[in-house]
C-alpha cells in the first residue's frame, strides 16, 4: 500500500465505526438541535437575539435591499462572495419582513445541521466516543456559539460543505465511482462557494480523494492501463474543469455587482508576515484541538516523545519567540480575545473577559497543544514513509479475472476528512498571504472537527485506553469552560450595544445619528457603504471610513469607570449588562455634534 492507504488502512465497519442505528441518528439530530437552541436562548437572555453581530450588519443591508428593490448591489466593503446566502435569505424575509432574529434563527438551524451531519459523517470511521469528541471541539469551543446565532457566512458555508462531503461518501465508497452522487456533492460545494470562497476546500478534497481511491494505485487490482481507470481520470479532470469554470463565472458575475470596486492587494508577502499568518493560524487551530492533542498521545504513545522531544521543545520555543519577540499573537482574535469577541467595535477600553493569568494559561495551552499535534504529525509522516513500498504495487499485480467478484475498497471517509481539514487551513493561509487580508480565528473553524477526527483515526489503538480517554475528557471540560465564558460574554456585549442604541432612540435621537457601536451604526445608515480609509479625531473609524458625511449625535463608548454611578460630562444614556460568568459591560452615550440635526 502507498502512504495514503496506510493512513486509512482500516476496513469498513471496524472498531464499531460505520454502524449507525436509527436511534443513534435521531439522538444526533436531537443533540445538535439542543446545542443550537441553547445558544439561541443564551443570546435572547442577553438581548443579542435580534441584534446585528460583528460584520453581519453589512449582510442584512444587502439582503433587505435585494428583497425590496430586486437589485443585488454589493458594497465595496463586503469581501466574501455571499450572493448565495443573500438569495437563500429571501424566503425568510418574505415571511418575517426586515427582522434580524428570524435570519439568526435560520442560521442556528443550519448550525444544528452542521453538527449533526458532521457527526454522522465521522461515524463512518470513528467510534461514538471519538466522533462526539471531534464534533464537541467545534460545538463547545469559543467561536461556534457566537457564529451560530448571527447572519455571518461561516455557518451556512460550512453546512453546505459538510453536506457535500456526506454526498461524496456514497460516490466514493465501493469498487466503482458513482457519478450521480459525485455530481450532487460538487453542486453542494459550489453552493457553499457562492456563500464563501474558502469553501473551495470541499471540492478540492472530494476530487483529490476520488483520484486517490478510484485512480491508479487506489487499490491493488487497479492498473494504469485499465480502460476503466482511464475513464475515471478523464471524468474527474472534466468535473474539476467544469466546477472551476462555474466558480470563476460566479466570481466574475459577483464582481459586476459591486457598486464601487475596492482595490485589493494581490502581492505575495514573505518575511515576518509568514510567521504571523502561519503561526497564528496553526496555534489558533491547535487551541481548539486541545482535547485531541491529548487524546492522540494516549496509552504508550507518550514513550515515543523520548526520541522526538527536541522537535517538541523547538516548536514550543518557536511559538514563544513569535509571541514575545516578534509581538505576534498566538491567538488571532476576532472572537477569542482577552477583551471579548470583537471588543474593538466600541470606543474605549473593554473589560477583560479573562484575567491576565487565565489568558496566559490559554496561550500556554495553545502553544503546547499545537506543538504536540505537529510533533505527532511529523512522527506519523516519518513512519508512513518508512513503511511505504519501494516499488509500485500495481506493477506486478495480476489482471483481475473475468467475472470475478469486485473487491471492497478502503473506506475513503478518513482521507476525505483529513484532506478537507488540512485544505481549509492551508487555503486560508495562502489567501491571507496573497491578499494581505488579516487572518482571523473564524476562518479555520470549519477545519476543527475534521482534523480532530483524522488525528484520532490515525492514532487508533486496539487496546483500551481508559487513561487517555479521561485526559481527553478533562481537556474538553477546559475547552468548554473557555468556550462558554467567551460565547456568553459575546452575547452580553452585543446585547448591551444594541440596548444602548434603543435607549438613545427612546430619548428622541434618530437611529442613524447614534454610534452605538459598529453594528448599530452601520445597519441604520441611510447612505450607501463606501470604503475610504480616513480618520477623524473623536469618532470611530467606521463613521469616517465606511460612510461619507455621516451624522453623529450620540457617541457610544465603554464607561471609563464602570463602577461609578455619577454621570459623565455629556452623558445622555447608559446601559449596563452582566454576563453569566461575571463580566460587566457598562456602556454610555455622550452627546456630540457631527452634522447633528437632533435637538
Amino acid at each position: 500500500m502507498k502512504m495514503w492507504s496506510a493512513l486509512v488502512g482500516e476496513r469498513w465497519g471496524s472498531s464499531g465505526a460505520g454502524r449507525r442505528s436509527g436511534r443513534e441518528m435521531a439522538l444526533a439530530w436531537l443533540a445538535a438541535l439542543v446545542v443550537a437552541g441553547l445558544y439561541v436562548v443564551n443570546a435572547a437572555v442577553h438581548g443579542a437575539l435580534g441584534a446585528a453581530r460583528n460584520d453581519d450588519w453589512v449582510y442584512y443591508r444587502l439582503a433587505f435591499e435585494f428583497f425590496h428593490t430586486g437589485r443585488l448591489e454589493v458594497d465595496p466593503y463586503t469581501s466574501t462572495l455571499l450572493v448565495g446566502q443573500i438569495i437563500a435569505a429571501q424566503p425568510v424575509i418574505a415571511v418575517f419582513g426586515d427582522a434580524i432574529a428570524p435570519l439568526q434563527i435560520a442560521v442556528a438551524l443550519l448550525s444544528a445541521v452542521t453538527l449533526a451531519a458532521t457527526y454522522l459523517f465521522l461515524r463512518h470511521f470513528l467510534p461514538v466516543i471519538w466522533a462526539l469528541a471531534s464534533v464537541a471541539c467545534l460545538a463547545v469551543g469559543p467561536l461556534w456559539g457566537g457564529l451560530s446565532v448571527s447572519f455571518m457566512s461561516e455557518v451556512p458555508a460550512l453546512a453546505l460543505q459538510v453536506l457535500s462531503l456526506c454526498a461524496a461518501v456514497p460516490a466514493l465508497r465501493g469498487p466503482r465511482l458513482r457519478w450521480g452522487w459525485l455530481v450532487w456533492s460538487l453542486v453542494l460545494s459550489l453552493l457553499a462557494f457562492s456563500v464563501r470562497e474558502y469553501a473551495l476546500a470541499a471540492p478540492a478534497a472530494i476530487l483529490f480523494t476520488a483520484y486517490r481511491v478510484h485512480g491508479p494505485g487506489g487499490a491493488p487490482w487497479r492498473r494504469r492501463d485499465d480502460p476503466q481507470v482511464r475513464r475515471v481520470l478523464l471524468g474527474l479532470v472534466a468535473a474539476g474543469i467544469v466546477w472551476c469554470a462555474a466558480a470563476a463565472a460566479l466570481v466574475m458575475w459577483r464582481g459586476t455587482l459591486v457598486t464601487e470596486p475596492r482595490a485589493l492587494s494581490a502581492q505575495i508577502e514573505l518575511g515576518q508576515r509568514v510567521a504571523y499568518v502561519a503561526v497564528g493560524l496553526l496555534t489558533t487551530t491547535g487551541f481548539m484541538l486541545f482535547p485531541v492533542a491529548l487524546a492522540v498521545w494516549r496509552g504508550g504513545a507518550w514513550r515515543r516523545l523520548r526520541r522526538w522531544w527536541p522537535l517538541l521543545v523547538a516548536l514550543i520555543v518557536l511559538f514563544v519567540v513569535t509571541a514575545r519577540v516578534l509581538k505576534y499573537p498566538l491567538l488571532l482574535g476576532n472572537y477569542l480575545r482577552l477583551g471579548g469577541s470583537y471588543s474593538g467595535t466600541l470606543m474605549g477600553s473593554a473589560p477583560r473577559v479573562f484575567s491576565e493569568q487565565v489568558w496566559w494559561c490559554i496561550e500556554v495551552v495553545a502553544n503546547v497543544s499545537t506543538a504536540l499535534l505537529l510533533t505527532f504529525a511529523v512522527i506519523q509522516t516519518v513512519d508512513l514513509l518508512r513503511r511505504r513500498p519501494r516499488s509500485a504495487p500495481n506493477a506486478s499485480a495480476p489482471p483481475k479475472a473475468a467475472g470475478s467478484r469486485p473487491e471492497r475498497g478502503i473506506d475513503p471517509t478518513p482521507r476525505l476528512a483529513f484532506t478537507f481539514g488540512l485544505a481549509g487551513v492551508a487555503l486560508t493561509m495562502v489567501v491571507c498571504l496573497i491578499t494581505h487580508a488579516r487572518p482571523l480565528d473564524r476562518y479555520v473553524v470549519g477545519s476543527v472537527p475534521f482534523i480532530a477526527a483524522a488525528g484520532l483515526h490515525i492514532s487508533r489503538s486496539r487496546r483500551p485506553q481508559r487513561a487517555g480517554t479521561i485526559v481527553a475528557a478533562g481537556g474538553m471540560v477546559l475547552l468548554a469552560a473557555v468556550g462558554v465564558t467567551q460565547v456568553d460574554a459575546s452575547a452580553t456585549f452585543d446585547g448591551a450595544k444594541w440596548s444602548l442604541g434603543d435607549a438613545a432612540v427612546r430619548n428622541g435621537y434618530q437611529a442613524e445619528t447614534v454610534d452605538a457601536g459598529y453594528e448599530w451604526f452601520g445597519l441604520h445608515q441611510p447612505t450607501p457603504v463606501i470604503y475610504d480609509p480616513r480618520r477623524e479625531r473623536g469618532y470611530s473609524s467606521w463613521v469616517t471610513t465606511l460612510f461619507q458625511d455621516a451624522r453623529v449625535c450620540v457617541n457610544g463608548q465603554f464607561a471609563p469607570r464602570p463602577t461609578s454611578r455619577d454621570p459623565y460630562p455629556g452623558e445622555v444614556v447608559r446601559v449596563s449588562r452582566r454576563s453569566l460568568t461575571g463580566v460587566t459591560y457598562t456602556l454610555i452615550g455622550r452627546s456630540t455634534d457631527r452634522n447633528c440635526t437632533n435637538p
